[in-house]
């Protein structure tokens, strides 16, 4: 099983994905504060879709399409999927 985290967040709050990564690394078990969201992807070793040649390819489009379907928009913000 692969675990991926991918974080969204707007850029008004973030100056990069590296400034994204770190506010989600650092903040432990503090809320965060700035405008972000985290979605979680498990994929199981063997996952094969039609199309996407990598397990990260697949997590990468199911986690934005969870974000999008939660009113985030790929304009005005920066993303990052990390492979945990």
């Amino acid at each position: 099983m692969r675990h991926f985290t991918y974080l969204i967040g707007t850029q008004d709050d973030f100056e990069s994905i590296e400034d994204l990564e770190q506010e989600y690394l650092n903040s432990g078990t503090e809320p965060i504060t700035r405008n972000m969201s985290v979605y979680l992807v498990n994929l199981d070793e063997g996952c094969k879709v039609q199309g996407y040649d990598t397990l990260q390819e697949i997590a990468l489009m199911i986690a934005r399409g969870e974000a999008m379907s939660n009113d985030w928009c790929l304009d005005g913000t920066v993303s990052i999927l990390l492979d945990f």
